[in-house]
């Protein structure tokens, strides 16, 4: 039986081209730290890497957003993502967690239709 749920990446990869087509400024931090390397994972941390930061910052509305990707089903929050979410959320930073592509874009639209 094979998994027919779309992977977090893939998610991501279809909510960023939505994204762009909609002409919306975002960025994602590269924050993998994925390294066989410890000279690799030496070097990240003493540039500020840190774990848990979300996946996709937006500009809406003049506002920074913050949006944690996730699988449809099964992703869930890891404790330093939802510490980062929780800081950000008091720094007056909105965040969304989006299970999925859809999730994400029903977010976004929601708040252009405030606009």
């Amino acid at each position: 039986m094979t998994n027919t749920i779309p992977s977090e990446e893939i998610e991501q990869i279809n909510f960023v081209q939505y994204l762009s087509l909609k002409g919306i400024d975002f960025w994602h931090t590269p924050n993998s730290t994925f390294s066989k390397h410890w000279s690799v994972k030496t070097r990240n941390k003493r540039l500020g890497v840190q774990a848990g930061i979300p996946d996709l910052f937006l500009i809406l509305e003049g506002k920074l957003h913050g949006i944690e990707m996730k699988r449809t089903k099964g992703g869930i929050l890891s404790a330093s993502q939802k510490e980062w979410l929780d800081k950000l959320e008091k720094a007056n930073i909105p965040t969304y967690v989006a299970k999925g592509c859809d999730e994400a874009v029903s977010y976004v639209e929601n708040i252009l239709k405030k606009i």
